[in-house]
């Protein structure tokens, strides 16, 4: 008879439901994307017990105080949601209604660097879509702090669709460190936001195995911190990835760890 092997190759999908706030309950789980690498990890320590009344040391006892589950993802798959959890943030879809805007003043200005229209404290991120050139009533101008000079584009000053950045140029008649006045129509538009925090987030997650070689046994862990872990490269030659590490914990009654193989017909 030939042996039975159980050579696995693995392969799967990564879900993550993460914990609605203030509870331990899991909102719907999410496929994260392709992962190309899922680990587990598991350590103990243990309290060991020698005999040594006579000749060499026999361990005659062991007990175990503490066992440690953790894991490691990589993701390539640079969703807005994947980033907001490797930041502890939240991503969401933000709508800008639009509007003129008479007369925004930017102060002390500096020649040859560049300016993002309608900041403050409550937005950071400023204008992101403006009418320009604009015509008649959305007429995108910027003029001196008296408003009795209307400088000119390409002369004066540039303005980039799509950094945002208003930049006064040296050699034009804006000078080193004067007031301005932007007028300009913000645009209606929606985009994505994700913003940064600054606690680990907590949910369930689930690898359900596609394996093309071995048996496929699904991974539930009800309760998993998951954290970032090491670096997002934001300019090379190879595919951004997002590296996260995660504790698995107890949660309540629960086992840290459920898994189960496919079903069949007995």
């Amino acid at each position: 008879m030939g042996k039975i092997t159980k050579y696995t190759l693995g392969r799967g999908e990564v879900h993550f439901a993460q914990f609605l706030p203030d509870t331990q309950t899991p909102g719907g789980f999410r496929y994260l994307g392709n992962t190309p690498e899922l680990s587990f990890n598991v350590e103990s320590d243990a309290l060991e017990h020698y005999n040594s009344d006579r000749f060499i040391n026999e361990m005659d006892a062991s007990m175990t105080l503490k066992t440690t589950r953790s894991g490691q993802i990589v993701t390539d798959e640079i969703l807005g949601e994947n980033l907001a959890l490797f930041l502890f943030g939240n991503s969401d879809t933000t709508t800008v209604a639009g509007g003129a805007v008479v007369d925004e003043v930017i102060s002390a200005v500096s020649l040859d660097r560049g300016y993002t229209l309608g900041v403050s404290d409550s937005d950071p991120i400023g204008v992101l879509k403006v009418a320009y050139p604009g015509t008649g009533g959305t007429l995108f101008s910027v003029k001196n702090s008296a408003g009795s000079t209307t400088y000119v584009a390409g002369d004066d000053y540039v303005w980039n669709e799509t950094s945002g950045l208003l930049t006064p140029l040296s050699g034009g008649a804006i000078t080193e460190g004067q007031d301005i006045k932007v007028g300009y129509t913000e645009l209606a538009y929606n985009y994505e936001r994700i913003v940064s925090a600054g606690e680990p987030i907590s949910g369930a997650l689930k690898f359900i195995a596609y394996n093309p070689a071995g048996p496929s046994r699904n991974w539930l862990l009800p309760w998993v911190v998951v954290s970032p872990n090491g670096d997002l490269n934001m300019k090379g030659d190879d595919w951004q990835k997002l590296p996260f590490k995660f504790q698995i914990l107890r949660k309540g009654s629960l086992e840290a760890i459920y898994v189960n193989g496919t079903p069949f017909t007995p």
